[in-house]
């Protein structure tokens, strides 16, 4: 297999593992089916083989895996979903997020939609396109998420710009890479269960009820246990 089409597998290998956790995550919740630790990872390497095994190997007409077929519809997650569906979905309770998370994430959602739909002239989805006013403002944002303790925030952010700066994704535009319409629907809803019902207690937090802050657990000596 040569690098160009090893590179081209990267965002279907990504997928189906995303895909595969959030599978995982559903038979959890829904059936109450224990599939943690060496199970868990046996099934998500199991179902994210089945889904890069191209159609044709199994008889059917379809040529492409069933993987690229999600793809065409859900089309690339953004880094920042990335990283929540594999290290809060799949409930590795050492990363958290700040419960102000989700409100942030919800309000730039309700700002940026709207206007990069072209509902109005102003379009702030071109500043994605090698705007190095806007690249720098969001290096600035994970600098200041670091600095108030919210390293995770601040991982996940920058995670983001790198994965744009080496064009880990086929789109060249920064948002695509730090936000999408499935985080913008998570925060949304979980901010108007939290502003409608409350907030839970820290502790009935769920995997997407998140508190507490990576560098706060570096502190004690735990960052990732």
């Amino acid at each position: 297999m040569s690098l160009a089409s090893l590179i081209n597998l990267i965002p279907l290998i990504e997928l189906s593992l995303v895909s595969s956790i959030v599978l995982l995550h559903l038979l959890r919740a829904l059936l109450g089916i224990g599939l943690g630790g060496a199970f868990g990872f046996i099934f998500i390497f199991l179902c994210s083989a089945l889904l890069m095994i191209p159609f044709h190997e199994i008889g059917a007409p379809w040529s492409l895996p069933f993987v690229a077929y999600i793809r065409g519809v859900t089309g690339d997650l953004s880094v920042i979903s990335t990283m929540l569906i594999l290290f809060t979905w799949s409930s590795w309770s050492s990363c958290r997020l700040s419960s102000a998370t989700p409100f942030i994430i919800a309000f730039v959602s309700i700002l940026f939609y709207p206007f990069a739909l072209g509902f109005t002239m102003f379009d702030p989805y071109a500043w994605g396109y090698s705007s190095i006013i806007f690249t720098s403002a969001v290096i600035v944002v994970a600098f200041l998420l670091f600095f108030a303790k919210q390293s995770w925030e601040a991982l996940m952010v920058s995670l983001a710009v790198i994965a744009w700066s080496i064009h880990w994704h086929e789109s060249t535009n920064l948002w695509d890479y730090l936000l999408d319409p499935f985080l913008a629907v998570w925060a949304i809803v979980i901010s108007i269960r939290w502003l409608v019902w409350g907030r839970p207690e820290p502790v009935t937090y769920s995997a997407w009820d998140i508190d507490s802050s990576v560098l706060a657990r570096r502190k004690r000596g735990r960052m990732f246990s």
